[in-house]
């Protein structure tokens, strides 16, 4: 009962200002004189050399380039090196190490005899499908 009644309130005041306008029989506009007509002013033509027109723009854009170039790189290496700084002294000891040198240290051999027994699995692999293919 309660939704009809906001449903009928809703309706009647959404159709009293559509029954006002209904009731204008004329354009309000019509009592109004034409519009005059101005003529667009045109540009003066300007004479521009080839050379000066995009050159300095283009010189511009590359010394801006540059300049941010420069401030990217000087800001990384500085957030690099003040990482590097606040780092605790044993995990310091790690930076240089490359991954022969790491915890999982493997002797040159184990690792070149892994890499030969993988080649010859691959080499395995791609004659059987040669010959499945036959």
């Amino acid at each position: 009962m309660r939704n009809r009644f906001a449903v009928l309130i809703t309706l009647f005041a959404l159709l009293v200002p559509a029954s006002a306008a209904l009731a204008q029989s004329n354009n309000p506009f019509n009592g109004l004189p034409p519009a005059q007509s101005t003529p667009a002013p045109t540009a003066a033509p300007t004479s521009t050399s080839s050379a000066d027109s995009g050159q300095n723009d283009r010189t511009t854009l590359y010394l801006i380039a540059g300049i941010l170039l420069v401030v990217f790189v000087g800001i990384g290496t500085w957030i690099a090196r003040d990482a590097r700084r606040n780092l605790p002294p044993d995990e310091r000891d790690h930076l240089g190490r490359t991954r022969d040198q790491g915890p999982h240290k493997h002797e040159r051999q184990a690792k070149a005899k892994a890499r030969a027994k993988g080649r010859a699995q691959r080499q395995a692999r791609k004659a059987h499908r040669k010959k499945a293919r036959n």
